[in-house]
């Protein structure tokens, strides 16, 4: 089998991880990097043995041969980042949040498919097998009818963090609540017919805490986001048979299934020190399958997050 190669653009923190997660994928590797700043894309290239670095996304994208681009710039490049791949008919694996909008999302999977070309959003959480696990029993049945779930994620960081800053695309909801939300639309296996919505903004003008009642066909779901306080990502998932219980949801190592008298039935764990490894390894299936858009992370998941997005900011 030949080897995958991946490209990064952006040559932040979020990369870094990238690239530890993808030595740990067989096949694969990441053969280049690109940066506004070439001394940048140098170091980081350095640092995480990358053979080739570049000062421009454009010139990586003219000079190398890549099967996908993992877009690791600021949310308010994503739009911008994801089209210039996507002109150049390479596979794109795109850091959440996708988009800023769902007229962006909507216009990149467009191009999409014109050109033939798979995209992304990097979910990578959907792919942790305790996830998977989760997914696997309320599909199955093991906890009956979902009624009621809640899901609440918080970080605690000082003033000058970019979330805080609206010119790069800051906020909880782009950055936290994303979470939250494609997590619990996934696992609650079941359509969803509309919500209701509680925004609180910064002094900065971004979201800082954002409360949501999501109404699905036969149950309701809360999920919260702040970046005012440091919280453990508990969720639970309630159905007529028993509920499903996870610590950390968005990085899972462990999920818990009980019967309706709480008692724990069954159990499943998979340690997790960093994640992206297994999204990774999915791209490189679907792109070498001949596929354009993931089946667990598709692209109406990622509009359905983009259009919660326009709702609860559209009328700040």
């Amino acid at each position: 089998m030949a080897v995958f190669r991946f490209g990064i653009v952006g040559a932040g923190h979020i990369a870094g991880r990238f690239c530890k997660a993808a030595r740990r994928v067989e096949d694969l590797e990441v053969v280049a990097v690109s940066s506004k700043s070439l001394d940048r894309a140098r170091s980081f290239a350095e640092e995480n043995g990358i053979k080739a670095f570049y000062g421009s996304y454009e010139e990586m994208l003219t000079e190398e041969e890549l099967d996908c681009v993992y877009v690791a710039t600021t949310n308010n490049f994503h739009f911008e980042n994801v089209m210039q791949v996507l002109d150049h008919r390479i596979g794109v694996l795109c850091e959440k949040p996708f988009m800023m909008t769902a007229k962006e999302a909507k216009e990149a999977f467009d191009r999409a498919r014109e050109n033939n070309t798979f995209v992304m959003e990097a979910m990578w959480s959907r792919f942790l097998p305790a996830i998977q696990k989760a997914h696997d029993w309320i599909v199955s049945g093991r906890i009956g009818t979902i009624k009621v779930a809640s899901y609440i994620y918080g970080i605690n960081v000082p003033p000058t963090h970019r979330i805080y800053n609206p010119d790069l695309g800051g906020g909880a909801l782009w950055d936290l609540c994303v979470y939250p939300f494609e997590i619990t639309t996934y696992l609650m296996n079941q359509k969803l017919k509309g919500f209701k919505h509680t925004i609180r903004y910064e002094s900065t003008g971004v979201d800082e805490t954002d409360s949501l009642i999501l109404n699905f066909e036969e149950g309701d779901a809360v999920i919260q986001s702040t970046f005012h306080s440091r919280i453990p990502a508990p969720s639970g998932f309630y159905g007529t048979e028993g509920y499903i219980q996870i610590y950390m949801t968005h990085m899972a190592s462990r999920v818990e299934l009980y019967d309706r008298q709480y008692a724990l039935i069954d159990c499943f764990e998979y340690p997790i020190d960093n994640g992206f490894e297994f999204e990774i390894a999915h791209v490189r299936d679907c792109i070498c399958k001949g596929l354009i858009e993931s089946p667990v992370m598709p692209w109406s998941a990622t509009l359905e997050c983009a259009r919660m997005f326009d709702t609860c900011l559209g009328g700040k």
